[in-house]
């Protein structure tokens, strides 16, 4: 659903954080580029808005762990 908002730069990152933990599972080095086209402010009513988010039946939870868990040990689901 959320990919069909036009969330395109957070799709961006997510890839990007999957690769970047590939490459660590793998123990590889190497630089991963990506461009985030957007600063995020035109969606301060819809998903950064707690009663937004509520009001579509989103459970964020499972992401933000996702991502709390690749910033803390570079790990991501496969």
């Amino acid at each position: 659903r959320m990919a069909a908002s036009e969330a395109a730069s957070g799709t961006n990152l997510w890839g990007a954080f999957g690769l970047i933990a590939e490459l660590l599972a793998a123990g590889r080095t190497g630089s991963v580029v990506t461009l985030i086209c957007d600063a995020g402010d035109r969606y301060a009513d819809t998903y950064y808005a707690d009663d937004w988010v509520a009001a579509q039946a989103l459970d964020l939870t499972p992401h933000l762990t996702t991502i709390d868990r690749f910033l803390t040990n570079g790990t991501w689901p496969s």
